[in-house]
């Protein structure tokens, strides 16, 4: 196996951290090629444990509070519904309920995460722990589409 290391550069306001993101392949994964004939590698992204700390969202009837978050890689987040009705918690890439259990039955990655309507009634709650960097927007499918109605944004430094 081999591993090629690429320096990303995030720069804030004042500081200038610096966070690696390394892709590693096996022997057969970088002789291996696409239909196109372009070679195929294989990626992984960091993920980070979980790491204590916790921040609420409340569902309520048609919206989210806060509509965005940003949080730490590793950080628990708690969906509270609030609401007097069902609510769903659907990544913008799903539909429904039924693609969103599509997704979670067969995607392992990061970007699988949601809660379907059934297992969402008024006073019950979600958590779910972000490990990887990334934007994930977020929608209920009863009372909105992506970006429009119900809908939020999750932002993981």
């Amino acid at each position: 196996m081999s591993c090629r290391v690429w320096p990303m550069v995030v720069v804030p306001l004042v500081m200038v951290p610096v966070t690696m993101l390394t892709a590693c392949t096996s022997d057969a994964a970088r002789r291996s090629t696409a239909d196109d004939g372009d070679p195929v590698v294989a990626t992984t992204m960091a993920t980070f444990p979980p790491n204590g700390e916790s921040v609420t969202v409340q569902v309520l009837d048609n919206s989210y509070r806060p509509i965005d978050l940003e949080i730490a890689a590793g950080t628990e987040v708690v969906f509270d519904n609030r609401g007097r009705n069902e609510h769903n918690i659907l990544p913008d890439s799903v539909e429904d309920d039924a693609g969103l259990s599509a997704m979670l039955a067969t995607d392992v990655s990061p970007a699988a995460w949601g809660v379907a309507s059934t297992e969402f009634a008024p006073g019950e709650l979600f958590r779910h722990v972000f490990t990887a960097p990334g934007v994930y927007p977020y929608y209920c499918s009863i009372h909105g589409v992506p970006g429009v109605g119900m809908y939020g944004v999750i932002r993981v430094d």
